[in-house]
Formats: C-alpha cells, structure tokens, sequence
C-alpha cells in the first residue's frame, strides 16, 4: 500500500512539474508565438481553428453569429471561441477570412470589410494578424478601406483558402464544399485552383458560388411543388420551413451544426420540423413519415441542383476518372452522395489535414475548412518569423495536461 501511494504522489508530482514547465516556457515567447488561430467570419457563424507549428489542427470552434442583427453578435461570437482557446490572444498569429461583409447590416461590401475588420481587431493584436486576399492567396496586415480594390481582395475570399489548400496535398480534383446557406464548387487541376472568378456576382454567374445549403435555405428556393397522397400540392412561398427542417427529418443534420433559429422561433426536433414542412403545403394533420418521404424528394431536389452544378464546372475542364470529390462544411454528406452519381472516389477534407482533436471535436474540421485553411496557409507562407527549434517544445497542441489516475492502480501489483 505504501509503495502504490508513493508512485502515485510521484506521478502527480511529475504531471505538475511537467505542465508547469510548458506553462513557463509559452510565456517566456508571448507574443513571438508560431501557433495560428485561423478565423472564417461568416454572416450566420464564426469558425475558428486553432493550428501549431507543426501543422497539426488542435481545435475547432464553431460559434452561431447572425452578423445581420447586429455587430454585437460577432463580439459576443468571437469572445465565446477565445474563452476557450488555451492561451489569450496576444500569444497567437492569427489569420482571417470572411464572407460576412455581404449582410444587409452594411450599405456595401466596403463598409462590411471595414468594420469586421475593425471589430476582430478589438478582439486580437492588430500586429498580430494577417487578412487572406484573392486572386493569389496573399495575406496582407494592413487595410485601406478607402480602396476598391483592397475591399475586393478581402471580401469572400474564404472559399479559395479551402481550395488552395487542398491543391498542396491533391493534384487534381473537384472540391464541393456544402455550408449551412452556400456551396462552392471548385475545379483543382495540376495543382492549381482553376477559377475563372473572384466576386459573388462573377461566382454566381459562373456557377462555382450556389446559394443552397443545408441549414439556412428556405424550402421554397428548392422545389414549387411536392408529391402527396398521389398528387402533386403546390408549395407556399412562404419562409415556413428551412433546409435544417429536411436534414433533422432524414436525420443527417449533425446536432453540432444546428445553431440558428428555426423559421418559426421553434423547437428543432422532428416533429416540429414536421409541422412546418406540412405548414408550406397547407397540410393537416400532420403525419411525421409522410413529412420524412416530403424531405427526401425535397433532399433529391437540392442534390439534382448542386449535381447539376458539378457537371457543368467538370464540362469546362477535364479530370482524369480518378480525380476525387473533396467534400467539406457541414453538407458534406451530401457531397459524397454527389461523388457517389459522379462516379468519383470521395475524400473528406479533414483526411487531407493533420489533426489531433479530441472526440467531439473529430467530426467538425471539415465543417470549418475556410479557418483551418487560412491557418495552413499562414503558416507556410513565410509572413512571420517562426522561432527554432527549442520554441517547438513550448506548443500546448497534443500535450496531454490530463490529471493522472489517481488511483494508482496497476495491475501488476
């Protein structure tokens, strides 16, 4: 007993020691910090990643942010991902991309770039951050707001960071990456992003940029009509229902990705999906599986959409068969159905990532493929000077600060 109660003090007394040591040494480098929190500010959510020195994806925060009730959402958004991040924000470099200059709470793309820029810099050193620009996939540190064309280089530049990265790791390949409201389609070939444009207006026009996703899109942007009791009931244009009510009737809405509101203020569970499924063709009363067969000829819908978009980017160039799908956002399961019609084999982005996260967090890089990316490609971009060798030991990323078990037990005693 004595023995078994004298290893244990000596286990704790080690992990002590141990993490007090990492604690020092993090400190002594604050601000000369190589670990990068990569932030993808969006108009519905805050996606953030935290990477180290190394490569490896440590974490992956995503925080609801209805940027268009206001910027006090992404405040509180932002604020909510550094609690929990392990070191406060001056001991990181950190990377940003957006999306959510475009809600209507900005006059113009201008003023959105502005002032989210000008709010994230409330958050984190404005020294210490660096802002993820098109065409070339640059970053910059300074911001003249007062340019066009600077405005032009920051604003929705998040889908090309995803792709840029997967073009590192993937010669050739189509990346569809499903979010809560868009989908990007994108060709990679020979190691390059091969878009021919950069704006939403150009994006939508060419096709790469669809305004369809799995949580935010209402029901009537995908269908004027649905099959029920053997006929076909016109639907209501009317924002009753949303894509979430589908996927949460055919149960593949991941519950970490359903953080807005639904379009009634109500609950999210599949009978109320449901009731305001049946709501847009006027139906009562309402049936929870003939609601579940409405959703999967509305899922078949969205995916006929988003396949046919996918043909006609693989009509303009031509990949080889082996060619994969790259699937990324919180749609991708729709993604490798899609690799599935192509006849494409299909990789999840987070395959193409170093990674070590913990359990609830395994499933959500892909979900946050614009921040993990912008993170890659900061730290391998040279736009800072990475400290030797020694400050490779001081990274909090795989360390495990776990307290030992207490008690002792070993069964060889």
């Amino acid at each position: 007993m004595f023995r078994l109660m004298a290893r244990t003090l000596i286990q704790q007394y080690a992990f002590y020691a141990n993490r007090s040591r990492i604690h020092n040494e993090i400190h002594s480098h604050m601000v000369n910090s190589s670990d990068i929190v990569g932030w993808d500010i969006g108009g519905a959510h805050l996606k953030a990643a935290l990477v180290d020195q190394s490569g490896t994806v440590c974490q992956v925060i995503q925080q609801p942010s209805p940027l268009w009730q206001g910027l006090e959402h992404l405040d509180r958004a932002v604020n909510a991902v550094l609690e929990v991040l392990p070191l406060p924000a001056n001991q990181y470099q950190h990377a940003l991309t957006m999306t959510g200059e475009l809600v209507d709470l900005f006059s113009n793309r201008q003023e959105g770039v502005a002032a989210i820029i000008e709010a994230m810099d409330r958050h984190i050193p404005a020294d210490q951050r660096s802002i993820f620009t098109q065409p070339d996939g640059r970053f910059i540190t300074s911001f003249d707001q007062s340019s066009a064309e600077s405005v032009e280089s920051i604003a929705s530049a998040n889908w090309l960071a995803s792709a840029q990265l997967c073009s590192t790791v993937v010669p050739s390949a189509l990346f569809v990456d499903i979010g809560s409201t868009t989908t990007d389609i994108l060709l990679i070939n020979n190691r390059s992003v091969n878009s021919r444009s950069f704006s939403d207006y150009e994006r939508l026009r060419s096709g790469e940029l669809i305004y369809s996703g799995v949580v935010r899109s209402p029901v009537m942007t995908l269908a004027e009509q649905v099959p029920y009791d053997g006929e076909w009931i016109g639907l209501m244009a009317e924002q009753f229902a949303l894509t979430a009510d589908i996927y949460r009737l055919t149960g593949e809405l991941p519950l970490h990705a359903d953080q807005m509101a639904t379009a009634d203020g109500g609950k999210k569970t599949v009978p109320a999906s449901a009731e305001r499924l049946a709501r847009m063709a006027g139906i009562e009363p309402v049936s929870v599986d003939a609601m579940r067969q409405v959703a999967r000829f509305l899922r078949e819908q969205q995916l006929n959409r988003l396949l046919s978009g996918c043909h006609r980017l693989l009509s303009r160039e031509r990949l080889a068969p082996s060619a994969p799908l790259i699937g990324a956002g919180v749609g991708r399961f729709l993604a490798e159905s899609l690799a599935g019609r192509l006849g494409r084999p299909y990789r999840d982005f987070q395959s193409l990532v170093p990674h070590q996260l913990g359990p609830q967090e395994d499933d959500r890089l892909a979900d946050c493929a614009p921040a993990v990316a912008v993170a890659q490609l900061l730290l391998h971009s040279g736009a800072f000077d990475r400290p030797g060798d020694e400050r490779s030991k001081t990274s909090l990323c795989g360390q495990d600060l776990s307290l030992p078990d207490a008690s002792g037990f070993d069964p060889s005693d």
